[in-house]
């Protein structure tokens, strides 16, 4: 694997909801052969080269959502109350529940956060360490 340039400084929010979710109940619904929108794995690798945060956020995408969130639509929720407050882009990660927000704003990524506590005991804020070379 070729190595990837770092991304710009960002946050990230975790916010997971008082559910869970059967990884098997997702992969067993999921219908592979009806997904129309898949990742642009190609798109964030040119977006990294070119240093650009949103156009990255922008081209990430989970196919696992097309069954979890119909299921359980806290999930949908949480995601639309982080792109209310300014995230660049969020979405569940895996087969759910949990939902990450990524922010190119510290305060923004704050005030998700404050206003996620009011609702969810598991909401977690950082800004990842990105390492300039690869030793």
């Amino acid at each position: 694997l070729p190595p990837l340039p770092p991304l710009p400084k960002f946050f990230v929010l975790t916010a997971k909801p008082p559910i869970n979710v059967s990884t098997k109940f997702v992969y067993t619904n999921l219908r592979a052969n009806e997904l129309t929108c898949h990742p642009d794995i190609d798109g964030q690798i040119r977006a990294l080269q070119d240093g650009d945060l949103e156009a990255v956020c922008k081209k990430m995408g989970n196919v696992l959502e097309t069954v979890t969130i119909p299921a359980y639509p806290i999930i949908q929720t949480i995601k639309d109350k982080m792109m209310q407050c300014g995230a660049v882009n969020a979405m569940m990660s895996g087969s759910g529940p949990t939902v990450f927000g990524i922010f190119s704003q510290a305060s923004q990524a704050q005030e998700a956060w404050a206003q996620l506590r009011e609702d969810y005991d598991e909401v977690f804020l950082a800004e990842p360490l990105v390492q300039n070379s690869i030793p």
